[in-house]
C-alpha cells in the first residue's frame, strides 16, 4: 500500500496527507516553504494546517517573528489508527447485522484435503467469541490420530484465551482414554448400544453447524441460526440421556 493511500485510510485528506509529508520531509518550515514543497496553494495551506495541528501530527514553534511548522514522530500515526479501529467497532455490530440479514438463505463450505481439520477448528476460533460454548459430537476409531490434524496452538487458544466451554458425545472407548480437561464436559455412547467408531465429527457452534468426514479428508461448514438451533437443541436432549 502506498504512504498516500495508507494516510488516507487513517483519515488525512488527500491534501493533508501531502502537507503532512512536505512538512515530515523539511523537518522544520514556514508558511512559503510549505507551500513550495507541498505545491499547494497559500490558501489551501492555511486551512489544513490546522487540521493538521488538531491531529497532533503538527506543532508550532517561533523563531523570531516567524512561525515554524514541525512535523511529529510518525507514531502518532497509532493513535490515528486506534482512533480508527474505535469507530470501526461502534459501528461493527450493525454492519454485521446488514450482512447476516442480507440472505437467510444457509451458506454451505466444502472443503477437502488433508487440512480440512486445521480449517474447520480455525473458522470455529475465529467464530466463536470469549467465554462461548460448543457442542460436539465424534466418534473416532483413534482420536490420537484425528487430533494431530488441529491447528498450531489449538488448545492453548480455544482452552486459555477464549475459554471457550466444550460439550461433546463420544464413544466409550475415546470417553475413557482422552485426559480430562477442565473446559470439556464429555458423555458417551455406551458400547453396547453402538461403537460409535464412525469417524466422523459435528461441531456445533455459534450459527454454524460444521460435519468432518475423516474417512475421505472433507468437511461441510452450514450457517444457518435455525438448523444450528435445531441442532444445539438435540444434541442437548441427547447429552441430558447419556
Amino acid at each position: 500500500m502506498e504512504i498516500h493511500d495508507l494516510l488516507e485510510t487513517l483519515g488525512l485528506q488527500n491534501q493533508e496527507s501531502k502537507l503532512y509529508l512536505a512538512i515530515l520531509e523539511k523537518g522544520s518550515a514556514s508558511i512559503a516553504d510549505i507551500t513550495k514543497m507541498s505545491g499547494l496553494h497559500r490558501p489551501t495551506v492555511y486551512k489544513l494546517l490546522p487540521k493538521l495541528i488538531q491531529k497532533n501530527l503538527v506543532s508550532i514553534s517561533i523563531s523570531g517573528k516567524r512561525k515554524l511548522y514541525s512535523a511529529e514522530s510518525p507514531h502518532r500515526l497509532k493513535t490515528l489508527a486506534e482512533n480508527v479501529s474505535t469507530e470501526l467497532d461502534k459501528v461493527l455490530p450493525e454492519l454485521i447485522g446488514m450482512y447476516d440479514n442480507r440472505n437467510p438463505r444457509p451458506k454451505i463450505k466444502f472443503y477437502e484435503g488433508e487440512k480440512v481439520v486445521s480449517w474447520v477448528y480455525e473458522d470455529v476460533l475465529s467464530t466463536c467469541k470469549k467465554g462461548d460454548i460448543f457442542y460436539r459430537y465424534e466418534s473416532p476409531k483413534d482420536y490420537a490420530k484425528n487430533d494431530r490434524h488441529l491447528p498450531y496452538g489449538y488448545f492453548e487458544r480455544i482452552c486459555h484465551k477464549k475459554e471457550i466451554q466444550k460439550f461433546v458425545i463420544t464413544n466409550e472407548k475415546t470417553a475413557k482414554n482422552k485426559p480430562n480437561v477442565i473446559e470439556r464436559v464429555s458423555h458417551f455412547v455406551p458400547a453396547k448400544y453402538d461403537l460409535f467408531e464412525y469417524d466422523i465429527s459435528q461441531i456445533v457452534y455459534n450459527n454454524k453447524v460444521a460435519f468432518i468426514d475423516f474417512n475421505t479428508n472433507t468437511a461441510w461448514i452450514i450457517e444457518n441460526p435455525t438448523f444450528a438451533k435445531f441442532q444445539r437443541q438435540v444434541f442437548k436432549l441427547l447429552f441430558g440421556k447419556l
